[in-house]
């Protein structure tokens, strides 16, 4: 008896995931709990593993494409009902070429009019995605004209635009509908174009800024000399990175507001610091969090940082790794010029700080905050306090 390889749901929030590649081929045996593929999803690469054992049975679902949840990849059997599929298979090929044998108007040999036993759909059947089914990369498709043309741009049909901007109806709330039809219209008046399809982190990443920008938020800065803070890194060999952070939970230690989010019933106080720290990923952005900022060494905090920035190098972080963070920190002052920019407080934190490079009177730090949460003197309060603790390094 065969039973499916199904696409898992290794998150609570993931609805699709893109399959990389197998680990084993058509053939290979396997063993309950073995990994067989990579898949990737939202923000990490994971292993998929087996809940049978047996044998790896094909057709394989194809490599680097993204599959919704539940959609079978691949199947697994023992060796006996593999030879029972490829004896069916072979009555089936035998039977057809009987019927080609016979001519168009003969009967069809009875072994061909009966349905299997078992009213399995076929394997490569189930490996289709379903019409419009979440998740599902849709083959590319060219517009008529960039087809008639030797070397036109090919243009994409305003079907194929319609389906990436507004989906189906059933998936998307009503009152984005028009919005994204204006997308539609605005896009399609310009030149020719492709849509490439997302991967899962870009759209994460959309989807949790656009849900960012719907807080209520303000933005406050002051200059501050990081020069000894930067000294000090270089001395001792730390990240500077992580003295910022952890100069951050402190001072959002001291000031426990900061430490807060909004919530429909009221404001969620946390009991420890979480920092989320932003850094640039191959797709996108991600911010892994450093757990207990405030409450744990240095030292400590340094050996997970390194841990965390090796998981993301290797495609092995999880997604709990990017989850939970009470307070956030991006700095962009390793990029010469930028001498401001604003952050986007990400759901579930109060404020976020961006660090810019030194300036010729210093360097911005500029404090993005939930205006539900915290308030203009809080955040200048907070500004002042973290300036100064920046410059006494190593308390």
């Amino acid at each position: 008896m065969k039973q499916p390889v199904k696409m898992p749901a290794l998150s609570d929030t993931m609805e699709s995931g893109r399959l990389l590649r197998w680990l084993k081929q058509p053939g290979d045996a396997v063993e309950k709990g073995e990994a067989v593929a990579e898949i990737e999803t939202d923000k990490a690469v994971m292993e998929m593993e087996t809940f049978h054992s047996g044998m790896l049975i094909g057709p394989l679902a194809d490599e680097d494409k993204e599959y919704p949840v539940g959609e079978t990849l691949a199947w697994i059997g023992d060796e006996a009902s593999e030879e029972a599929e490829k004896a069916k298979e072979a009555k089936e090929t035998e039977g057809k070429q009987a019927e080609e044998r016979a001519g168009p108007g003969a009967e069809k040999p009875a072994e061909e009019s009966k349905r299997p036993a078992t009213g399995a759909m076929p394997a490569a059947q189930q490996l289709e995605p379903a019409a419009g089914a979440s998740g599902a990369q849709e083959p590319e498709r060219k517009a008529p004209d960039a087809r008639k043309k030797p070397g036109a741009t090919p243009r994409v049909s305003s079907a194929v635009l319609e389906q990436a901007l507004v989906g189906r109806a059933s998936s998307r709330p009503r009152e984005r509908s028009d919005e994204n039809a204006a997308l539609l219209r605005e896009i399609e008046s310009g030149p020719p174009f492709q849509i490439e399809p997302q991967r899962q982190l870009r759209r994460v990443i959309a989807a949790t800024m656009s849900r960012a920008v719907e807080t209520p938020q303000f933005r406050i800065g002051m200059q501050s000399d990081l020069s000894p803070i930067k000294s000090y890194a270089d001395a001792h060999d730390a990240s500077f990175t992580l003295l910022l952070a952890r100069a951050c939970a402190l001072t959002v230690q001291e000031q426990p507001d900061f430490n807060a989010a909004w919530t429909p019933d009221g404001l969620a106080r946390r009991e420890r610091v979480d920092v989320g720290i932003a850094m640039e990923a191959e797709n996108g952005l991600l911010t892994p969090v450093v757990r207990d900022v405030a409450g744990r060494p240095f030292p400590r905090l340094a050996e997970d940082w390194r841990a965390l920035k090796q998981k993301i190098r290797h495609h092995r972080a999880l997604p709990e790794d990017f989850r939970g963070a009470t307070f956030y920190l991006s700095n962009l002052g390793m990029f010469p010029g930028i001498v401001q920019f604003d952050a986007v407080i990400p759901p579930g934190a109060a404020a976020i700080l961006a660090v810019a490079a030194p300036g010729d009177k210093g360097t911005l730090l500029t404090l993005t905050c939930d205006h539900r949460v915290v308030f203009g003197a809080d955040a200048a309060r907070f500004l002042a306090a973290l300036a100064e603790r920046l410059g006494r390094p190593g308390e």
